[in-house]
């Protein structure tokens, strides 16, 4: 019998199920590419693996050490217990909760009774017939429950890492800010119905730099910045404004500033670190961002132009070039050229590149790249799509990839919010900017419940998640359908389930006194179907069928007829009505049209038993007999519990439920 989270999730649907059928339970250049954040990006698409802006590490807690933290952690355990008094307080006071029942003296609230009700019920309205007969289920469940916790269950370390397990799965959304994050999606998508262009400058400074050598690159960064917006001063006079790019040229660390001038291309959200991609997006067109700092060190940058968004959806034919090997890129030129006029004269573009292109991935779609913004491909790439219309095959042109040629299939606007919310919130959830999020968490929390401010960031946490059952009613009876169908599992599973199945002459019994109870419609075969290589093995194997104990003859035939490489002969054991197995239908029911044909390796083919009316024995019906056995005992066990746990239940708050 095999748990699984669903069983656990919905045991009082179990038990309820249980009760009444007996079910058993059956993710441009070198460093421009570093400052994109594209993981595993495709190598057309600018981003590739380096994220060498990207913040890296944790950050790490500032913590009073020595002395001082002991005398800090008393004052912090003092107001953390404060706060606990003071959340206690709240929620008794907010708590207007009738218990329901009692079982040994333990609560059990009208509202977890509900909770249940509610699940296992689909009508929004509320029965007063089907609200009696839940209080029945829900009280066997609840005393299946206690029963198990008399028996010591959730005290053993298997259930508490068990429902730690599913409370953990159940928690995260409790643990964030979602208000800050739909406000971040809401941002994001606007930033990305407009895309920016910007060139920038970068001192390198690495975080394991020492303060000294970050203050020399903090003054130079400010002094470039002052250069280039024009308020550098030499001796009291303010020079005029520097050319931004002779200065990245000259002072960038970027090493592709000298060649460039600092251009970074177009900027869309999500595709560079979000530090640059604030600032940028935070200052006005044709302005300076304030200085920032990432990773790699200290940057400023020029915002140049802004347009609306684009994409284009095209598809590409690729060859590679080498630029190590001259020939190679002279036959990718020759073989550019031909297939260009392949498909000019009409051959279907989708075909020739699963065909002929370089670029394997896209070859497996038909070159199908799918749709893009600026920003997204390399320079050469990009500016050949969107200077084509639909329908278009571009003139073949050249990348730092290889040859290519373009097919465009389409150009439209950025689509509407409501069609993208749930990648732009998974952008936003697996990017720098969730930081922001957690920040907004993180000062509620300390806010809702006075928390002191020398508390840890992962104290705080901590704390909230400590609390989670109190402020949300419904992860709170989540929580308890956890456990409580973890107990019920266990409990259920020793005292009614393993033992029935184990229970041979229990069932014998329980068989033998219901007899009449079991009946068959027609006639079912009962016996043996024998597939074997040849006549000669399908004789032995018959004989220890007659001779050998049933239960015995499969360990029989495979060590005194099939060997350890070769599978001499097949036999199977049940029984079966007709249309369930072809052989049997052919073989034991001696029916002449059938669609039964035999293996070549066994084309041997024989049948040994007989034609019943009805069952002789319970393992003739097995699954019913167990399953109506299994219905016994619980019913038997209900007894039990109700003779050995002392339930109460408020009638007067249970009538209530009816009105």
């Amino acid at each position: 019998m095999k748990k699984t989270y669903i069983m656990k999730k919905n045991l009082f649907t179990l038990c309820c199920i249980c009760l009444t059928a007996g079910a058993a339970l059956s993710s441009t250049d070198a460093f421009a590419q570093g400052m994109k954040v594209g993981g595993n990006a495709q190598d057309m698409k600018v981003g590739g693996n380096a994220q060498n802006m990207k913040v890296a590490g944790k950050s790490q807690n500032m913590r009073v050490s020595g002395e001082a933290q002991q005398t800090g952690n008393a004052a912090i355990a003092t107001q953390v217990r404060d706060a606990d008094i003071a959340t206690d307080l709240r929620v008794a006071d907010m708590r207007k909760d009738p218990v329901l029942m009692t079982i040994d003296g333990k609560e059990v609230t009208t509202s977890e009774f509900m909770y249940i009700y509610r699940k296992n019920n689909s009508e929004s309205t509320i029965d007063q017939k089907s609200l009696d007969e839940y209080l029945e289920l829900f009280t066997n469940f609840k005393l299946k429950v206690a029963e198990a916790e008399s028996e010591g269950i959730d005290t053993t370390a298997a259930f508490k890492k068990e429902l730690a397990g599913y409370r953990a799965q159940a928690t995260p959304k409790y643990m964030r800010d979602d208000a800050a994050l739909d406000s971040l999606v809401e941002l994001s998508y606007r930033r990305m119905t407009h895309i920016r262009r910007a060139a920038h400058i970068a001192i390198e400074c690495r975080q394991d730099a020492s303060d000294s050598a970050k203050a020399a690159t903090r003054a130079l960064i400010d002094e470039l910045r002052q250069k280039a917006t024009g308020t550098y001063e030499v001796k009291g006079k303010v020079q005029p404004a520097a050319d931004f790019y002779e200065l990245a040229r000259t002072y960038s660390t970027d090493p592709s500033a000298k060649e460039t001038g600092g251009e970074l291309g177009w900027i869309i959200p999500f595709r560079y670190v979000y530090s640059l991609e604030d600032a940028i997006y935070s200052t006005p067109v044709g302005e300076i961002t304030e200085v920032f700092q990432s990773s790699y060190g200290f940057h400023i940058a020029l915002v140049e132009e802004e347009t609306e968004t684009e994409e284009v959806h095209a598809a590409h034919i690729m060859k590679m070039t080498s630029s190590k090997d001259e020939a190679v890129s002279a036959r990718a030129k020759e073989q550019i050229d031909s297939l260009y006029n392949v498909v000019l004269g009409g051959a279907d573009f989708a075909e020739t590149a699963a065909s002929w292109s370089d670029d394997k991935g896209s070859a497996l779609r038909g070159g199908d790249l799918g749709w893009f913004s600026r920003g997204m491909m390399v320079k050469p790439f990009e500016d050949t799509a969107f200077g084509m219309q639909e329908g278009d095959i571009s003139l073949p042109f050249r990348s730092q990839f290889g040859w290519h040629i373009i097919k465009l299939y389409g150009r439209r606007h950025l689509l509407p919010l409501d069609s993208m919310r749930s990648q732009v919130e998974r952008n936003v959830q697996r990017d720098e900017r969730a930081q922001e999020a957690d920040k907004s968490f993180l000062r509620k929390t300390r806010a809702e419940y006075n928390l002191p401010a020398e508390m840890s960031d992962e104290d705080v946490r901590a704390y909230a998640d400590a609390h989670l059952e109190e402020k949300y009613e419904d992860l709170r009876h989540l929580v308890q359908e956890y456990h409580d169908g973890i107990l019920l599992f266990e409990t259920s599973l020793k005292n009614v389930w393993d033992k029935a199945s184990k229970d041979t002459a229990g069932l014998k019994r329980y068989f033998d006194a219901h007899k009449k109870d079991y009946t068959w419609e027609e006639k079912r075969f009962k016996g043996w179907i024998i597939q074997a290589q040849d006549e000669a093995t399908a004789r032995r194997a018959m004989t220890i069928i007659k001779t050998a104990n049933p239960d015995s003859v499969n360990s029989y035939i495979a060590k005194r007829v099939n060997n350890d490489s070769t599978t001499l002969v097949r036999v199977e054991h049940g029984v079966w009505k007709k249309g369930q197995n072809a052989a049997v239908d052919k073989y034991g029911f001696k029916q002449k049209n059938t669609e039964f044909k035999p293996r070549a390796e066994w084309p041997v083919v024989r049948a040994y038993g007989k034609l019943q009316k009805a069952p002789k024995e319970y393992t003739d019906e097995r699954g019913r007999v167990t399953s109506d056995y299994q219905d016994e005992l619980e019913k038997e066990w209900i007894k039990e519990l109700k003779k050995k746990h002392n339930v109460v239940i408020n009638k007067e708050v249970f009538e209530s439920l009816k009105k």
